[in-house]
């Protein structure tokens, strides 16, 4: 176990044994339902973490957010961007029962076309700068690295045949079609992200009512752009729990690490790992993901 991964476990027990994990749960999300956002989670990770969720909430679908609970803590698990690796986790969710959504970017699944960011020039020019760039910008210089995001490349997505053979258990929504930084876009761009990929994801799978803004980030144009289209709600980045007051296009999240050991999940759970976060970034304490 390196030094970081101790420090985490160390943390982690330390909440638990304040019961700081317990009253968060029992205070905060009562009643609420936590959004839980993945990526691309490993089989038995994910498979441990299912189980400790049932211990402590009821998991349910993203359509029945705004029903009536019964008093517990709910769960809605999602993953965004529509990994090639999410096809193996369908028998963890048949196992648990669980219909999670996940979030497609729509001109990147089904064809090898990578994900940009998993581009192996990116990360030497550096994503998290490249985000800050204007979408222009960005794709610039992402064409001097070699990668062209509407051409055929190495497939990081899901095919639609895997697609096709989890809409049983899974439930298949948009997340723009080729995942720019929303807010980096002009409007034309930011426009037609939005309503190409709600018309592209509903041809797929037969319908599409909810969207995940790229990265988390958004502003008041888009929520406008996003309502525009016709969506029912839009998820972010933003730390919390939702009920019945929660605006439906800015609903909150606690995003958890993919390969999470259960005890450092239970305190992602609490949402406190990434405040703590979000407040080194510049974003504040109030839960905001940081925007750009």
């Amino acid at each position: 176990m390196d030094h970081k991964t101790l420090l985490k476990d160390m943390l982690a027990r330390v909440a638990i044994a304040s019961g700081i994990v317990y009253a968060t749960r029992a205070l905060l999300w009562r009643d609420r339902v936590a959004i839980l956002l993945y990526h691309d989670p490993d089989p038995q990770t994910l498979d441990a973490h299912l189980a400790y969720l049932k211990t402590i909430c009821d998991l349910i679908p993203l359509e029945d957010l705004h029903k009536p609970g019964n008093g517990r803590p709910r769960a809605v698990i999602t993953l965004d961007d529509g990994h090639a690796g999410n096809a193996q986790l369908l028998p963890i969710f048949v196992k648990h029962g669980v219909r999670p959504t996940i979030f497609l970017c729509s001109r990147i699944v089904g064809r090898p076309r990578t994900h940009w960011w998993l581009y192996p020039g990116a990360e030497h020019a550096g994503i998290e700068r490249l985000k800050r760039e204007t979408n222009d910008q960005r794709l610039a210089e992402l064409e001097v690295l070699g990668f062209h995001q509407d051409v055929d490349d190495r497939a990081t997505g899901l095919t639609f045949e895997q697609i096709d053979a989890m809409r049983v258990q899974v439930d298949f929504q948009s997340h723009t079609c080729f995942h720019p930084i929303l807010t980096r876009c002009s409007d034309d761009e930011c426009g037609d992200e939005i309503r190409r990929s709600k018309r592209e994801i509903a041809e797929l799978v037969g319908s599409c009512e909810h969207f995940a803004y790229p990265n988390g980030n958004y502003g008041t144009r888009e929520l406008e752009y996003v309502k525009a289209a016709g969506y029912k709600t839009a998820r972010t980045c933003d730390v919390g729990w939702n009920d019945m007051h929660t605006d439906p296009f800015r609903l909150r999240t606690l995003i958890i690490s993919d390969h999470a050991p259960v005890r450092w999940f239970a305190l992602q759970l609490t949402g406190i790992p990434r405040l703590i976060a979000y407040w080194r970034a510049g974003g504040g304490l109030r839960g905001r993901f940081p925007q750009f």
